[in-house]
């Protein structure tokens, strides 16, 4: 297990980071996946105001390195010039070296007091003082909003506030679900507010898992992050992020869906839509990665709830 606040890698069956002392599971990434949310958010409402109809898969490209100039440099009479000028200076700087050096020792000392007052005032903190990820997670975990079925929350798109979701609430330890060809998916999601989780597709004749940790918060209405056939009226929709840390496939030969996944522990972006009325959670393969199969919507029945 990799410790998202230091980022040492140690035994999964140690509950704490014996580095840092940051529970496992625990949160530390709200920065930088805030910002993941917002640079999706913007190129899905760039492509597709809402989400009316499936995609379909898209293909990577990568753009091409610029290649560097080769043209060959003339020497001018305009050249020289610069040269001979460049040389002049040159001199004169090592002539002036010497009563230079005492001026130079008195700016490095008069840096070395600043620094040395200056850790002196972090004093005050009582420790070291906070870095913006610690700042990150503190605002993740102290005073935010938190998504609860049914409820409904202000849109301020001048003010912007996330509410956050913790998986566990909705779906327990673990959902499961059976896709349109028979493989067997299993979701574990960890519980006591973690936001670690694993992934597994049974599709008879191996096994892909992945694990890593999860991000997911919910989308307002206002934002139109929607399928028509999960209508705002009925359903809350809810922006989810796996994050793979490690993936792997235990059998003879793997599928091509398992491709992306496999050769690049990228950011899975998922919808997930919450049945106000019975509390159901359904995964929509938003991108079209093909990780689900022919299927874009995966409903998951909830098998242990902690």
């Amino acid at each position: 297990m990799k410790c998202q606040h230091c980022g040492i890698n140690y035994n999964d069956e140690d509950r704490e980071c014996p580095i840092c002392g940051a529970r496992a599971g625990s949160r530390g990434r709200v920065g930088e996946l805030e910002k993941k949310a917002a640079a999706w958010r913007e190129k899905q409402f760039e492509a597709e105001p809402t989400y009316q109809q499936t995609r379909t898969r898209k293909t990577n490209t990568r753009a091409k390195k610029a290649k560097p100039s080769v043209k060959p440099i003339r020497e001018t009479q305009k050249g020289k010039g610069k040269v001979a000028a460049v040389v002049a200076v040159a001199v004169l700087l090592l002539n002036l070296l010497p009563s230079l050096i005492p001026v130079a020792e008195d700016l490095f000392q008069s840096i070395g007091d600043s620094v040395n007052t200056f850790e002196i005032d972090l004093g005050d903190w009582g420790a070291s003082a906070p870095d913006a990820e610690a700042e990150d997670w503190a605002s993740y975990d102290d005073g935010a909003r938190y998504y609860t079925p049914g409820e409904t929350y202000e849109y301020d798109p001048d003010n912007f506030t996330s509410v956050y979701v913790r998986l566990h609430d909705l779906i327990g330890d673990n959902a499961t679900s059976t896709l349109s060809d028979g493989t067997t998916l299993n979701l574990w999601v960890d519980a006591d507010n973690g936001d670690g989780y694993r992934l597994e597709l049974d599709d008879g004749a191996g096994v892909y898992s992945e694990q890593g940790y999860y991000w997911c918060v919910y989308n307002f209405p206002e934002e139109e992050m929607y399928n028509e056939n999960y209508p705002p009226e009925q359903y809350d929709s809810l922006a989810l992020c796996l994050t793979a840390e490690e993936t792997g496939y235990d059998g003879i030969t793997y599928a091509e869906r398992y491709n992306d996944r496999l050769e690049d522990d990228a950011d899975l972006w998922l919808l997930a839509y919450v049945d106000r009325d019975t509390g159901l959670v359904t995964l929509q393969d938003v991108e079209s990665t093909g990780l689900f199969g022919a299927d874009t919507f995966v409903a998951l029945a909830s098998l242990q709830q902690g």
